[in-house]
């Protein structure tokens, strides 16, 4: 039988993405991506709740990210959920991180490239919503 490991998420950056260069010299960025479950209880009480979920792009999808994201930016992006060993085994057993590989990610709002905004002074005014999909396939 077939197996699928996919992810969708749809939710606001919690700041403002950055390139960084793995071991092994690939550039990746770590997104921060906010989403919000809403419910209500026994008591008609609502109750919302924001998750949020580390995003790993890679090569010119991070760059893309890092370029034209920011902050409360809205995306959807499409991946999978991937573990791994991140210290040494210890007293309290291994410690493990899971995370999403970012295989796709659509910029549904961004504000104007941070490189533009900041020499004009202004980081707070967005442009109109664009979509635009940044795509990487994996290897």
């Amino acid at each position: 039988m077939r197996s699928m490991n996919r992810v969708f998420l749809m939710g606001h950056l919690g700041h403002d993405p950055e390139i960084k260069i793995s071991k092994s010299g690939k550039p990746f960025s770590r997104l921060s991506v906010a989403t919000n479950r809403k419910w209500t209880n026994e008591e008609d009480k609502v109750t919302e709740i924001t998750d949020w979920h580390s995003v790993f792009v890679w090569g010119p999808l991070a760059e893309q990210c890092c370029h034209s994201l920011r902050k409360g930016s809205l995306v959807f992006i499409e991946g999978s959920l991937s573990y791994w060993k991140v210290a040494e085994e210890s007293d309290s057993g291994k410690k493990y991180m899971n995370a999403i590989q970012g295989y796709s990610v659509d910029f549904l709002s961004f504000t104007k490239s941070r490189e533009n905004a900041s020499a004009s002074g202004d980081l707070d005014n967005s442009e109109e919503p664009r979509n635009h999909n940044a795509v990487a396939h994996p290897a």
